[in-house]
């Protein structure tokens, strides 16, 4: 029985083969070294309750980030040597995430010189993204607590004797701070380290999603699930349509099939509209799943535009009569229209329904 869809079932076979020995060839699957950064594993912290000035004026809480993944930075705008070259690796971190969904925050160490005004003048500086790039500020005590009992990192007034000897006015970590959801710290990376910051920026990708995807109206957040149920749907009918024609129920088959291309082409519709919302969404996971992913993906993507001239002609040839070119098409559609359909499935459960490792 298999050996009439052998022609269909060996372009899937090929298809799939071809797809992986492309993604094994291009897709980066390890997971990036921990040495690149203080990765913080199973072992983020809290950073609890806080309350700051962002430079526009208005009042920014732990609340205002808990649902976001954002990157810290420690920074004074008098400083004349660290600050400058750490802002300007968060002016690059705002142009490569610039599709994610991650908050960039610096935090002034020099609060009492460093006030909404002088932040909203360093900011323009820098072009920072008023709305993705915030400048906070706050009293001395509140900001040294965040700093030095929350984040964990040092910050201290020079004494004289060190200025005098060419130290900075404020001695503070030169790190840039990972915090996931929850206001948890995840870890830490160097600012000066360009694997780190490789490093930075893949895992606040993975934790952030994409921003156009996250801002989407309720309604264009539902279609992938609406999607998958599309998919599963015309699975389905596929099935039973292909055990009906085996028994010789012809009405019933013709009955299942076009209700599968209209199943599809509701898909299509759906998909479209989707991305033209929410753009496109990257795959947050890490280690092998990269490569079995991008293999479905890319293999799915490959014969779902090639079922498309496939099941025209298969429909046409059935609507003419001419059912016996018509049964050796549709032995060749059935097999990639199937995969086409499960791997839809697939698609949608890796990239919205698997946990991201952190």
């Amino acid at each position: 029985m298999l050996a009439s869809y052998r022609n269909g079932i060996a372009l899937v076979l090929g298809t799939v083969a071809l797809a992986f020995a492309v993604c094994l060839a291009t897709v980066t699957f390890r997971v990036p070294s921990s040495t690149a950064g203080q990765d913080l594993g199973a072992n983020p912290f809290s950073l609890g309750s806080f309350r700051l000035t962002e430079r526009s004026g208005r009042t920014v809480t732990d609340a205002d980030l808990t649902d976001r993944v954002w990157i810290a930075a420690f920074i004074f705008t008098r400083c004349p040597a660290s600050c400058p070259r750490i802002t300007a690796t968060m002016k690059g971190l705002q142009g490569s995430l610039a599709r994610a969904n991650v908050q960039l925050v610096s935090l002034s160490v020099d609060p009492e010189h460093d006030t909404p005004e002088v932040l909203t003048a360093y900011a323009r500086r820098f072009e920072a993204d008023p709305d993705r790039w915030w400048f906070l500020t706050g009293s001395k005590d509140d900001i040294y607590h965040l700093i030095l009992d929350r984040f964990h990192v040092g910050v201290a007034e020079s004494s004289d004797e060190d200025r005098k000897a060419g130290a900075e006015a404020v001695s503070h970590s030169a790190k840039l701070a990972l915090v996931k959801p929850g206001n948890e710290v995840v870890g830490y990376y160097d600012s000066d380290d360009p694997e780190a910051l490789k490093a930075l920026v893949a895992k606040a990708q993975r934790l952030g999603g994409s921003r156009a995807a996250v801002s989407a109206p309720p309604w264009v957040r539902s279609l992938p699930m609406v999607n998958a149920a599309l998919n599963s749907l015309c699975t389905l009918l596929l099935l039973t349509g292909w055990f009906l024609i085996r028994g010789g129920w012809t009405r019933g088959h013709a009955v299942c099939m076009i209700s599968s291309l209209t199943v599809s082409a509701i898909f299509l519709t759906c998909y479209l509209i989707y991305h033209y919302h929410a753009g496109s969404v990257p795959y947050r996971g890490m280690g092998p799943s990269r490569l079995i992913y991008f293999t479905v993906l890319l293999s799915h993507t490959v014969l779902a535009i090639g079922v498309v001239p496939l099941v025209v002609l298969t429909l046409v040839r059935a609507l003419r009569r001419d059912f016996v070119r018509h049964a050796q098409i549709a032995r060749m559609t059935f097999p990639v229209w199937l995969y086409v359909s499960i791997t839809g499935v697939i698609v949608y459960v890796m990239l919205y329904q698997l946990p991201v490792s952190s």
